[in-house]
């Protein structure tokens, strides 16, 4: 989901690997300019996919590959690594019409990650109430998954060796130490603000949501007390006391 660390994933395994990068096709944003220069028919992509119940059907898979096709190209990969947040497509979708492409799924506990959009002021993007039914969503088709396809944000911050050669293995890719020294070192150096755009040098521990609480109470204790929600965050070891994730 939104602000779970998959941009910064993405691109550091992609450069690493020399594959290229198919930045949220499916999704709402034009990308057809800087800096992603996309072909003219993402846009497309974006509206067949929406008016079609966000489900791959043939039309929708035909014009994806022509899209996919194109971004591999223009990028020089014959493998390319596609994000795809807001759970906008089914994992079932993708079993069935592609069923050879890998699947890896990153989660972030959901109180940090609602915490990061709060600051940010990205509530716009948060569908009531509380982005839970999204969130409920994300969780089943997480937990249906099987353990070698789950990564956490955690692992990606406190064990970054371990996780890109985790995930890399997940995608069935060949790969090096060196290749994994350089993606540690491009998420050290690169923080992603949003999707492609990049702020180098800052240093990608010392953001705001690490060290300010701005979700609302309210938010915190639906959280909480959801069985399903709260029931994920026990079984993953997160902390589910309501004063970790509220101000003082």
């Amino acid at each position: 989901m939104t602000r779970s660390g998959s941009s910064a994933v993405v691109y550091a395994s992609a450069k690493a690997l020399g594959w290229a990068v198919a930045d949220e096709p499916f999704g709402p944003w034009d990308r057809t300019s800087e800096p992603y220069n996309y072909p003219k028919e993402q846009v497309e992509l974006h509206r067949v996919h929406y008016e079609r119940g966000e489900r791959l059907t043939p039309e929708t898979v035909s014009l994806a590959e022509r899209v996919l096709s194109r971004i591999a190209e223009d990028q020089r990969s014959d493998t390319v690594i596609v994000k795809m947040p807001h759970a906008m497509i089914e994992p079932k979708d993708v079993e069935q019409f592609w069923p050879d492409h890998k699947l890896a799924f990153l989660i972030r506990n959901p109180l940090a990650r609602l915490n990061s959009l709060y600051t940010r002021g990205w509530t716009d993007t948060i569908e009531p109430p509380h982005d839970i039914e999204r969130l409920r969503l994300f969780l089943h088709r997480v937990m249906h998954q099987p353990v070698e396809r789950r990564f956490t944000f955690d692992e990606f911050t406190d064990t970054p060796r371990r996780f890109f050669r985790r995930l890399w293995a997940a995608w069935g890719a060949e790969f090096s130490e060196e290749q994994v020294e350089l993606a540690v070192r491009y998420k050290a150096k690169t923080y992603h603000e949003s999707s492609g755009e990049t702020i180098e040098g800052r240093n990608p521990h010392r953001v705001l949501s690490e060290h300010r609480a701005d979700v609302p109470e309210e938010a915190v204790r639906a959280y909480l007390d959801d069985p399903v929600i709260g029931t994920f965050l026990y079984r993953m070891g997160w902390d589910t006391t309501a004063d970790r994730y509220l101000s003082s």
